[in-house]
């Protein structure tokens, strides 16, 4: 890693503040799994389904809103795989809503699933909350031209 791409994550990681709600999406066709941390990587709370829908995304809104008032956060920094084309509904929706939509590169997740866990087995909420760790880390995808509807 160039010392150019050490400053952009520091960047990003001083972006985060004490008061940034951090979420972790595992996208899925149907459903979508939810992992929730603060700035310390505090597990704040899980969410085994999601499902994908208009439905699904208010319960969204309504755990996000609870979280920052609950823990007496202000910012939301939300962080996503953008597998297949499932992402980019739940990532417009929260756009919308004024959060902050980051993505995940697929080999990172695998890689920081390995060293957290020791273990490449895959399920979804630990997928969820491994997304909300490495978006707390500051691993984030730069926004191409495809993705620059959610990142800025």
């Amino acid at each position: 890693m160039s010392r150019n791409d050490y400053n952009r994550q520091a960047a990003r990681r001083q972006r985060i503040r004490k008061t940034t709600l951090i979420v972790g999406v595992d996208i899925g066709n149907a459903f979508n799994a939810l992992g929730f941390m603060n700035k310390e990587g505090n597990v704040l709370c899980k969410c085994a389904k999601l499902y994908n829908n208009r439905e699904g995304f208010e319960k969204f809104l309504d755990m996000i809103e609870g979280l920052k008032k609950k823990h007496r956060l202000k910012d939301v920094l939300i962080g996503m795989e953008p597998t297949g084309h499932y992402w980019r509904k739940l990532a417009y929706f929260a756009k919308e809503h004024g959060y902050e939509v980051r993505f995940v590169r697929t080999t990172a997740l695998k890689h920081h699933r390995e060293l957290d866990e020791s273990s490449s087995a895959k399920s979804d909420q630990r997928d969820a909350l491994t997304i909300a760790n490495i978006t707390r880390e500051g691993k984030l995808l730069t926004p191409s031209s495809k993705m620059a509807c959610c990142g800025n």
